[in-house]
């Protein structure tokens, strides 16, 4: 498949403790490229105080990675059951970070429509911080 451009529904969920979850939304255009076992999703994603961080999720062999660059940036590893551990970048500094997925799971088909689903929990600095879901939809921009 060439590059075609998608149009995102990007839905995430924090829960700490059991306090009611936060919930973030984002609708924005990007690039799907890949095949029918790799795939590549490139977006752009503006925070309220309209700063900018490209993301970039790959997705292949049950595992998605993401990427994301700016000052809060970071790199993850999505493979359920299999903890990931690195850093996230913040203005003060990097912080460790471990990623333990309990929930993988993506679709892409050859028309450029699919999702990404992930749940897993976050910890900073060695210490819990909270059950992140990620609810990810796509399909051909000129198509919603």
């Amino acid at each position: 498949m060439k590059k075609k451009q998608v149009l995102l529904s990007v839905m995430g969920w924090t829960r700490e403790d059991e306090d009611r979850p936060d919930i973030v939304r984002l609708l924005t255009t990007g690039t799907l490229t890949g095949d029918k076992e790799n795939w590549r999703i490139d977006y752009t994603e503006t925070q309220p105080d309209n700063e900018s961080h490209d993301v970039t999720l790959t997705l292949g062999g049950g595992v998605v990675t993401m990427q994301r660059t700016g000052p809060m940036g970071t790199s993850m590893v999505f493979e359920q059951g299999k903890r990931f551990e690195g850093s996230y970048r913040t203005p003060y500094g990097d912080l460790d970070m471990g990623v333990y997925p309990t929930h993988v799971k993506y679709q892409v088909d050859e028309a450029a429509e699919g999702r990404v689903d992930l749940t897993y929990q976050l910890d900073l600095q060695g210490q819990f911080a909270a059950v992140h879901e990620m609810r990810i939809r796509f399909c051909p921009a000129g198509k919603a």
